[in-house]
């Protein structure tokens, strides 16, 4: 599938902003079964250098300054991807609790971060429903994915980036983020090595095909480590392994790692933000 993606991020401030410096990921990423055509950013007020680099993980990031007095700011994101459909062999299997090899590289996703905590005893305590003796890691995990998003409720009011993962598990609901990080931290509490995924999913279904939560804005996921396959994806807001119907941006340890905009300015007070995604298929 080809797409082409538009994703707008506009700031009203309460009083005029004399300087500003951000940091943008809002351009995907190649991945294994994605390709980027074209990707490029639009900001209001205009500018002349923008400077892209690629931080730890390997992220496009997206460095710019204004220094004239404005009051609106508009960044606007345009890209044109292509998604290969991924297979995955459930059956191809390896115990969780096994003596596995993990690269140096890949141990950074097995600790805690800012997000996601792996000390909650709640947060063992559900994990060790899912991961006990002997059993798959992918059929361990894709338990868990299944299970958050048939007994959770989405609900776009109950959270923020703040909400900590133990009342997202205690209250059953949340987006996408936070099943993600719930996710992740009932991932790590057993020693997997796991990612969290930000990306976008197809606006507009195909006929016949569901609309998937999470559709109309940024979506995350949750990428896994399985020693000798590799990384598999899974999306526990819609209970399904992603395919060409997930746009990868970006991934980390946590929301944190890859937040669309984030900076330091000057002035401004309080701000309004409006976001906009569209997931267009071409073609």
């Amino acid at each position: 599938m080809r797409y082409r993606v538009r994703h707008r991020n506009r700031y009203q401030y309460g009083q005029p902003v004399s300087l500003c410096h951000s940091h943008a990921t809002l351009l995907p990423r190649d991945t294994l079964n994605q390709q980027v055509l074209s990707a490029r950013l639009t900001i209001l007020p205009v500018i002349e250098d923008v400077h892209e680099r690629h931080d730890l993980f390997g992220n496009r990031v997206s460095q710019f300054s204004i220094d004239e007095v404005h009051t609106e700011l508009n960044v606007l994101a345009e890209s044109e991807v292509e998604v290969r459909p991924t297979r995955v062999d459930l059956e191809r299997d390896v115990a969780w609790d096994a003596q596995l090899v993990i690269p140096a590289k890949t141990r950074l996703y097995c600790r805690p971060s800012v997000y996601v905590p792996t000390s909650n005893t709640d947060i063992q305590q559900f994990a060790s429903g899912f991961f006990t003796a002997g059993r798959g890691l992918l059929e361990s995990t894709n338990a868990l994915n299944e299970f958050i998003f048939r007994e959770f409720v989405y609900d776009q009011n109950f959270s923020d980036v703040e909400t900590p993962v133990g009342l997202v598990l205690s209250e059953k609901r949340g987006v996408c983020q936070d099943f993600a990080h719930l996710m992740l931290a009932t991932l790590r509490s057993r020693g997997v090595a796991c990612r969290y995924v930000s990306g976008y999913l197809e606006t507009d279904p195909p006929p016949g095909q569901p609309k998937l939560m999470g559709a109309d804005a940024s979506h995350a996921w949750v990428s896994v480590f399985v020693p000798g396959t590799g990384w598999i994806d899974f999306d526990p807001t819609n209970g399904l392994l992603p395919s060409e119907r997930h746009v990868t941006l970006a991934w980390g340890r946590d929301y944190g790692d890859v937040v669309p905009l984030k900076g330091l300015m000057t002035g401004g007070s309080q701000h309004a933000l409006e976001v906009s995604v569209d997931v267009t298929p071409l073609e």
